[in-house]
């Protein structure tokens, strides 16, 4: 008799924990492409700045040899075309970012909330 009091004496949890926990919903992987995609644009840009300061760098040591001075023509220019393929890209992917989170069909964003769709 006594078992019986106690097992009735259990208490079960009404609401069990999950036992996983929910998955991103498309606001989050949106977030979340935009956070790494403003990360690698910024870190290419600075990667690009440093490389046109080496290149004038190169080019004030050049002096009159002309191969020295091209080869500083020629960092400054790659410099310049790597910097606009970065800044390119990041706007390809902040963009794509936007339409998984259907913030680019919205006409009035206020704080992160579209306000006019």
């Amino acid at each position: 008799m006594n078992i019986f009091f106690e097992i009735a004496q259990i208490i079960i949890p009404t609401n069990p924990v999950p036992l996983a926990p929910p998955g991103f919903s498309l606001a989050e992987l949106g977030d979340i492409i935009r956070i790494v995609a403003d990360f690698f644009t910024s870190i290419g840009v600075i990667l690009a700045m440093i490389a046109i300061v080496v290149s004038g760098i190169m080019y004030m040591q050049a002096g009159s040899a002309p191969e020295a001075i091209k080869k500083a023509q020629t960092w400054f220019k790659n410099a310049l075309i790597g910097g606009l393929i970065v800044l390119a890209v990041g706007m390809i992917i902040n963009t794509l970012a936007n339409i998984i989170t259907r913030q680019f069909f919205c006409t009035l964003i206020f704080f992160g909330t579209c306000i006019i769709p």
